[in-house]
């Protein structure tokens, strides 16, 4: 079917995040950077320019220019080992996408050696041309032996010998922060934002905008650039069947990089630090085996970090993405690890929390605790290695403590280990709190057939995830899966069960929800709280119905939930630091890694590949910055500007964006219309589409568009439409979700039969906010104002004999009615429509499409049981009473929950 885009502009584009000039006034300095997100202006507080934070000292050549430079002097061409950029790219095809062996036989190919005739002509020649590319950091290697409390055969201590793999951090660092690719996303100091000039509502996001980076500036000498250093590490699966092989990657990056890119896996923002050594500690008794594998992590992070904690006291010159020499501080702010991985950094038991001192009797009551010491953990840990008595070990016990000495953060200045765990959004609430425990309890309380049906009878929406054979019977879970079954639980449970269940369950998905925002306000935050608290307020109701077996919620990952405001406020919004990220790097840097070696001593392998990989990823981003910058300056030899693409008014517009016809970019309810692609279905017979796309009204309510009109024609069964099969949509890009618009689909496809191999598939007919003139008290002055919901049954156009020489100037759609929003629903908290109906019919009526302002999705409100002839293709259609549903995505969540004024 044909698409029709529709792209709607509400407000002007939120800009970066600019930092202010430097001030000559010794105080902080409030300022104006301009900001749509909030409607109106976001004011930025610089750090005092007294203490010349991000000061630069003298310039430099970049790494790029060096590379430059050198080739110049060697005469050689930009490719450098490469004659040309075809040659280039067949040697990055090679490396990326085939092994060894394979590579061999392709360049032994006689229409390789004949027709193409690269200079490399075997697999040997190849890599040497590969490892002539400019390198990144070397690695190195350290054995390091155990010695166990068993002996051997002959009375010796028994021993093992293990290796570790790593890179100095120190110069990881350098080459982040010096890499001009990050040129445009890269920050040096650290400021405060708020909606409004009388700071009262600070907005957070970025590393820069939190707490950590600010005070910890404050007690720094003046002059100081802080490179905040987030670690993270994650052992992981490399084999199942060939001696069940694992890896232990640890993985850097910095806050000072803007946390989108620091996300994706092809910004090589973060970059391996090493692979701590997995051993099987034979050599150990099973008492001494678990502190045996303690002091190993704890003795190979200490070495690895060593560069780190030196340059963390006195800081290293570095030259800068931009050219400039500042004095870096390279300094441990986070640590990203799932929560046994927490417990084993922070040398604590894992029945007790890494964060806070609290009783392990008392997780899963909300209450506050004292948070942990670092200098008092220290204290205990140094005592008991050095004077260890009975009081002592009393006092371990009541710490929750593991007699490791020295833990690696013992030696990193301006580190509080114990403050620098962050939210995992994955493990924490997504698999654990969700997934884990409250479908769990809400399957025992429910029944496990009652919610597998109303799964199986889930409305469609694009983009929405069919569980066509309910939960129960999905094998294996990813993070994908809990967050599509989050995106309508609530919508399921809402109808038909107790309403302290619908209360739980709608706290814990808005924590999460909330959670999970890019860009957080003092009102989001308070309902973070707030939605914590609801949820502890109602959770028994769990224990009550026999859905949670223990009577208590002394759940680690519960409890965790109770320091996600504060983390947020001091590091920034969780998804800077989300394990989903690690495990997205485990395929390049482990699994991929392992895969190219021949299993046996593959560490020292998977370096080598490794090293080669980066080699060729950093050579693509230093001839794409050669490229750009070749522009650059043919543009300012010739004084003109680099060209942009135009629009045929004269407006410039990104190269992403489609060419728009009619309407105005400016204003906030606005609508701009780009030019469609042709319908796909034509000269569809009214009849059909009456029929198949369920509007049996569809004739009445054309005629009466007709004569509204002024127009006489009646229309009739045998009269031909050209059809679309949906709405594309670009919305208003906002900050708590994304800086980029993000595409929204209305559909109105019939259904499709079966064709050779492909099944047949039922007609989509999506709901929709459109726009009225009707008056609502109840939405009047927020965003929903002026806005019903209809399903979109039929998106078509006129034909031309109705209208004689006249034209409507835009598609039509059929649509059926939703009652206005009113009051949400008590428990669920969300609006509740029923089928709105005019002399005992379903309200139908056809508008033009400029109506329509984005999609939505409607829950049915299945009740206690469900009717049984409700199936996921009938049930939009016979359905009467919808939950209207804010969790299909984050967007939705911020128009329908926060009320966001422009999220339309």
């Amino acid at each position: 079917m044909g698409d029709y885009d529709q792209n709607q502009f509400n407000g002007t584009p939120f800009p970066q995040d600019t930092p202010g000039e430097a001030s000559t006034d010794q105080r902080s300095q409030v300022e104006e950077v301009v900001d749509e997100h909030w409607g109106g202006e976001t004011w930025s507080e610089a750090f005092p320019a007294a203490k010349m934070a991000g000061a630069v000292y003298s310039h430099a050549q970049t790494s790029f220019q060096t590379i430059r430079d050198e080739q110049i002097l060697q005469g050689a061409d930009i490719w450098g080992p490469f004659a040309n950029d075809d040659e280039w790219q067949l040697a990055k095809w090679l490396i990326k996408n085939v092994g060894h062996n394979q590579t061999e036989q392709f360049l032994k190919l006689n229409v390789i050696q004949s027709k193409v005739e690269p200079s490399y002509r075997n697999k040997n020649s190849f890599l040497d041309a590969i490892d002539q590319l400019p390198g990144g950091v070397e690695w190195q290697c350290e054995s390091i032996t155990l010695t166990g409390d068993l002996t051997d055969d002959e009375g010796e201590a028994a021993v093992e010998e293990v290796e570790m793999w790593f890179r100095d951090p120190v110069e990881c660092v350098r080459e982040l922060i010096g890499n001009p690719s990050f040129e445009d996303v890269i920050k040096y100091t650290p400021e405060r934002l708020f909606a409004g000039m009388e700071t009262e509502v600070r907005v957070i996001n970025e590393m820069w905008t939190a707490d950590w980076w600010w005070n910890l500036q404050s007690r720094l000498p003046d002059g100081t650039t802080i490179a905040p250093i987030i670690l993270s590490s994650d052992k992981t699966q490399l084999s199942h069947f060939r001696g069940d092989k694992s890896a232990w990657p640890v993985y850097l990056t910095i806050g000072n990089i803007s946390k989108n890119i620091r996300r994706e896996a092809s910004a090589h923002a973060t970059v391996l630090l090493g692979y701590l050594p997995i051993g099987h500690f034979d050599c150990f008794s099973d008492k001494a085996k678990p502190l045996a594998k303690y002091q190993l992590f704890h003795y190979c992070m200490t070495t690895m970090l060593a560069t780190l904690a030196n340059a963390g006291r006195v800081g290293e010159e570095m030259t800068c993405a931009d050219s400039a020499i500042r004095r870096i501080w390279p300094i441990l702010a986070a640590y990203v690890a799932d929560y046994p991985e927490q417990c084993l950094v922070a040398c604590c038991m894992e029945n007790r929390c890494p964060l806070c001192k609290i009783d392990p009797n008392l997780r899963g009551t909300n209450s506050p605790a004292a948070k942990r010491d670092m200098h008092e953990a220290l204290d205990k840990l140094v005592q008991n290695e050095l004077h260890p008595s009975p009081a002592l070990k009393q006092e371990f016990k009541a710490l929750g403590l593991r007699p490791v000495y020295p833990p690696f953060w013992s030696t990193l200045p301006h580190s509080d280990i114990f403050e620098a765990f962050t939210p995992d959004l994955l493990h924490q609430l997504h698999k654990g709190v969700f997934k884990d425990h409250l479908v769990k309890w809400c399957i025992l309380v429910m029944g496990k057939l009652e919610v597998d049906s109303w799964f199986k009878s889930m409305t469609s929406h694009h983009g929405l995830r069919h569980f066509k054979n309910g939960i129960s019977s999905v094998s294996q879970w990813t993070g994908k899966e809990h967050k599509e079954m989050e995106k309508v639980f609530l919508g399921l449970v809402a109808g038909g069960s107790d309403p302290r269940v619908v209360q739980a369950v709608r706290a814990v998905t808005d924590f999460i929800y909330y959670s999970s925002l890019q860009t957080h306000t003092t009102q989001t935050l308070n309902a973070l709280g707030q939605a914590l608290n609801e949820f502890h307020e109602s959770k028994n109701v769990f224990i009550e119905l026999g859905g949670r077996r223990a009577t208590h919620f002394n759940i680690p990952k519960i409890h965790s939930m109770q320091h996600y405001v504060e983390l947020i406020r001091r590091f920034g919004s969780a998804d800077g630091f989300n394990t989903e990220s690690p495990e997205r790097l485990h395929i390049d840097y482990a699994k991929e890694a392992y895969r190219a070696s021949n299993k046996k001593d593959f560490i020292i392998q998977m370096t080598v590949w490794l090293r080669r990989q980066e080699a060729v990823d950093r050579f693509s981003l230093y001839l794409e910055w050669s490229q750009r910058t070749g522009e650059e300056l043919e543009a300012t030899q010739a004084n003109t500007e680099i060209p942009k693409a135009v629009d045929e008014d004269g407006e410039e517009h990104d190269g992403d964006e489609e060419p728009t016809a009619g309407g105005s970019s400016q204003g906030t309810s606005l609508i701009r219309i780009p030019t469609t692609r042709p319908p796909h279905l034509r000269r569809v017979p009214a009849s059909k589409i009456m029929s198949e796309q369920h509007a049996p009204r569809f004739l009445e309510a054309l005629s009466s568009l007709l004569r509204s009109l002024g127009l006489s024609y009646l229309p009739r069964h045998f009269d031909t439409f050209n059809l679309f099969s949906r709405l594309v949509f670009r919305l208003p890009s906002i900050a708590e979700v994304s800086s980029q618009k993000l595409k929204n689909v209305v559909r109105a496809s019939p259904p499709l039969e079966r064709c050779n191999r492909r099944p047949s598939e039922p007609a989509h007919l999506d709901f929709a906010f459109v726009r009225t003139t009707e008056a609502n008290a109840f939405t009047e002055g927020t965003c929903l104002e002026g806005l019903r919901i209809a399903q979109i049954f039929v998106i078509f156009e006129i034909p031309d004999y109705y209208l004689g020489h006249e034209r409507l100037s835009s598609p039509l759609a059929y649509v059926e009615w939703f009652t206005p929003l009113r009051t949400p629903d008590i428990n669920s908290g969300m609006f509740v429509v029923s089928r709105s109906t005019r002399m005992h019919h379903r309200f139908a009526e056809v508008i033009p499409i400029h109506r329509i302002v984005r999609s939505c999705h409607l829950i049915p409100d299945f009740g206690h049981h469900k009717d049984p002839g409700w199936r996921a293709d009938n049930v939009g259609i016979l359905c009467d009473r919808f939950f209207v549903n804010p969790y299909i995505d984050v967007h939705t969540f911020c128009l329908l929950k926060m009320h966001r004024r422009n999220s339309i």
